[in-house]
C-alpha cells in the first residue's frame, strides 16, 4: 500500500488510472459516493475538473508521434499537483477514511490502508469475496464500417495485450453514437451507464468488436465499460468514465 506521500500517483501513467477510477467512484451509488463521504459540491466540482482538462491533454501524450509535446507534459504535471494541493487544502482523502460507512472498496480505490477502516460496515477482503476496486482501461480503435474495436485492460496492464482482471468473467458495456460537437453545440455525451438511451451488452473476450451502424460514419461513438462476474454479479466492478471515439 502507498505511503500517505504517495496516495495520489505522482506519475502520469499512474496518475491517469487513478482519477478515471476515483471520478467514476465517486459519482457512483445513489446518493453518489462523494456525498456520502461528505465532500462538498465544489471539491467533486474540481477533482471532475481535473479529468476534463486531464483527458485531452492524456490523449496527446499518448500519441508519441503526433500530438506529444515537453509542454503537454509540463501540463499533465501541473494538473497532478493541482490534485495534490487540492487534497492537502481540503483534506479529501481524510474525509473518505473517517467516514462512518467506509468500506474496504472506498479504501482500496483512493490507495487508502485497510488498517483506516472506521465506519462499521463489514470489511473483509478476500480474493473470492472482495467486489473488483478496478475499472476497465480500453483502447477504442474505429476499424471502418461502423465498427468499434474494443480492446480492454487492466490497471496494472493498461496497454498491451488485452487481458481480463482475474476473477471475472465477462465485460459489459454501454454504449451510445452521438452527433459530434459545434462551436455552438456541445456533444451530447451521456452523463453516466445508466443513461436510458444507452444500448448495453456483454462480452466474454478482452478483445472484441461493436457495430455501432454504417449510416454513422463521423459521429461520436460514447461507450462505459465494467467488469463482470457472471456467477456473483454482487462482485461487479465499478463503471469507469465514458470513453469516446470517432467512427469510421
Amino acid at each position: 500500500m502507498p505511503s500517505k506521500q504517495t496516495l495520489i500517483p505522482r506519475s502520469i501513467k499512474e496518475f491517469n488510472i487513478y482519477i478515471n477510477k476515483t471520478t467514476a467512484y465517486l459519482l457512483t451509488g445513489t446518493p453518489p459516493n462523494w456525498t456520502r463521504f461528505g465532500w462538498t459540491g465544489t471539491d467533486m466540482a474540481d477533482w471532475q475538473a481535473f479529468l476534463t482538462d486531464w483527458q485531452p491533454l492524456f490523449d496527446l501524450y499518448s500519441n508519441k508521434k503526433g500530438g506529444y509535446t515537453t509542454s503537454i507534459k509540463d501540463q499533465l504535471y501541473i494538473i497532478i499537483v493541482s490534485c495534490v494541493e487540492l487534497n492537502k487544502r481540503n483534506h479529501l482523502l481524510k474525509c473518505i477514511e473517517a467516514t462512518r460507512t467506509t468500506t474496504a472498496i472506498d479504501l482500496i480505490t483512493f490507495n487508502l490502508s485497510l488498517n483506516n477502516i472506521s465506519g462499521n460496515s463489514p470489511h473483509h477482503i478476500t480474493r473470492r469475496v472482495a467486489p473488483a476496486g478496478e475499472v476497465v482501461c480500453p483502447f477504442l480503435k474505429p476499424v471502418g464500417g461502423g465498427i468499434i474495436k474494443c480492446q480492454c485492460h487492466t490497471e496494472a496492464a493498461a496497454n498491451g495485450r488485452p487481458k481480463k482482471l482475474d476473477g471475472f468473467d465477462m465485460i459489459e458495456y454501454t454504449y451510445r453514437v452521438v452527433a459530434q460537437p459545434t462551436e455552438t453545440t456541445p456533444a451530447n455525451i451521456p452523463e453516466g451507464p445508466n443513461d436510458t438511451l444507452l444500448t448495453g451488452g456483454y462480452s466474454t473476450k478482452a478483445s472484441f468488436l461493436l457495430p455501432s451502424g454504417t449510416n454513422n460514419t463521423g459521429k461520436l461513438f460514447c461507450i462505459f465499460f465494467r467488469w463482470v462476474n457472471s456467477r456473483h454479479p454482487n462482485l461487479n466492478g465499478p463503471w469507469g468514465t465514458c470513453f469516446t471515439t470517432t467512427i469510421l
